[in-house]
């Protein structure tokens, strides 16, 4: 049983990492922070994508790290740099101080992230894949449901500084206790209820020169960034939108929450959908979830519930669907550096979307002009797609 007691490990660490303490809350602070310093949404915007190409820059250097040192060793020294790095926001003083600690937080953080969670689940599962990926990053949308309520409370009694300081302890005492008590790491054979096959004792796979060569990286990458930058694009700006539109912050709060919660059972049906059906089906459910997520907000406040839920249920598919077919279609040889080379690419879609977003508010005054183009980007990825093998075995199913 010792595989299940890791997975919770994974899902405790993903319910910690930069993304859920950091990078998806990050929307809270839009106000009250330049509120406090007289910035722009736009300036705002900048900070968080530099952040979001510090991640995508860390990611493949992440990946490296796990399968040279380890999870363990790796996952300590994100968790306790990346948690003082975002303990330390609460003392920013200016932009230049706040961007730096902010690119800190990420890049130290994200050691304890996706390359090594999700690279540590596939080291203990194979045929129950997609459910143990899904598992794991459903600790993300548990992490962001509540250090998102965390936050919002302290920003709403003591500031945006309290939150700061607060959110950073409490994620540093979870993590050393995960790792003390649950995080272990397996270099060896799949346990044996785990493998579909006799043979399935070592550790087989391409390398990630091997995985660059192929037509297949390319085109998850691109897909998986065209979906990545509507998404981030429109929950970055969610909270500010909602408000220019007359939401109270209570129905702020609700549609957040909601939309954690969707992206909560979007992790846990995709990893079930990808255990039985075809990969390509399940993307297509998801990605058009989300383009009718994105034409919702342009309607009145009495919809932001339903499409928060939608992009939450599409936040949570993503990453799922882009660990489980790098696993199947890459094997576990060098996971962790495929996985995060993949997933640092995608990111450039982070880096974009709350950039096109803000400029669009800013010379048009509203974001509507937004809503109604980026529902066509994950068409797109799904088109893209529809030219990639998702998976190395002939079917697309597991077996």
């Amino acid at each position: 049983m010792m595989r299940w007691r890791v997975l919770l490990g994974c899902f405790v660490g993903m319910g910690i990492a930069t993304p859920a303490i950091l990078l998806l809350p990050m929307g809270l602070f839009v106000k009250p922070v330049t509120a406090e310093f007289g910035w722009s949404r736009s300036v705002f915007a900048t900070i968080l994508s530099v952040a979001a190409l510090a991640n995508a820059l860390v990611l493949p250097l992440a990946g490296y790290l796990v399968d040279r040192f380890g999870v363990p060793r790796v996952v300590a020294v994100g968790t306790a740099l990346g948690c003082a790095s975002y303990a330390a926001l609460s003392r920013a003083d200016g932009y230049g101080g706040f961007l730096a600690l902010v690119a800190l937080s990420v890049v130290a953080g994200n050691l304890a992230s996706y390359p090594a969670f999700m690279g540590l689940a596939q080291r203990w599962f194979d045929r129950h894949l997609g459910l143990a990926l899904a598992v794991t990053s459903t600790g993300q949308a548990a992490g962001v449901a509540g250090f998102s309520s965390l936050i919002a409370y302290r920003i709403a009694h003591d500031g945006w500084r309290s939150a700061f300081l607060v959110a950073g302890g409490v994620a540093f005492a979870i993590g050393m206790a995960n790792l003390a008590f649950l995080i272990r790491d397996n270099r060896g054979p799949l346990p044996p209820a785990e493998r579909r096959a006799p043979s399935a004792t070592t550790v087989a796979g391409a390398t990630l020169a091997e995985a660059l060569r192929t037509r297949d990286f390319w085109l998850y990458a691109v897909s998986s960034l065209l979906v990545i930058l509507a998404l981030v694009g429109t929950n970055f700006n969610l909270p500010a939108l909602l408000s220019d539109r007359g939401a109270t912050p209570g129905l702020i709060a609700a549609v957040v929450a909601v939309g954690a919660a969707g992206s909560l059972a979007g992790r846990m049906v995709t990893g079930v959908m990808l255990d039985r059906f075809p990969a390509r089906a399940v993307a297509g459910v998801f990605f058009l979830g989300q383009a009718v997520g994105l034409l919702l907000l342009r309607g009145g406040l009495d919809r932001a519930m339903v499409a928060g839920f939608l992009l939450g249920v599409v936040q949570g598919a993503e990453i799922d669907f882009l660990g489980f077919v790098v696993a199947r279609r890459f094997g576990r040889r060098e996971y962790g550096r495929i996985f995060g080379t993949c997933f640092g690419i995608t990111l450039i879609g982070a880096v974009l979307g709350p950039l096109v977003m803000a400029a669009i508010f800013d010379r048009t005054g509203s974001y509507d002009t937004g809503l109604l183009l980026f529902p066509a980007l994950p068409v797109v990825a799904f088109g893209l797609l529809a030219f990639a093998r998702l998976s190395d075995l002939g079917v697309e199913r597991a077996a």
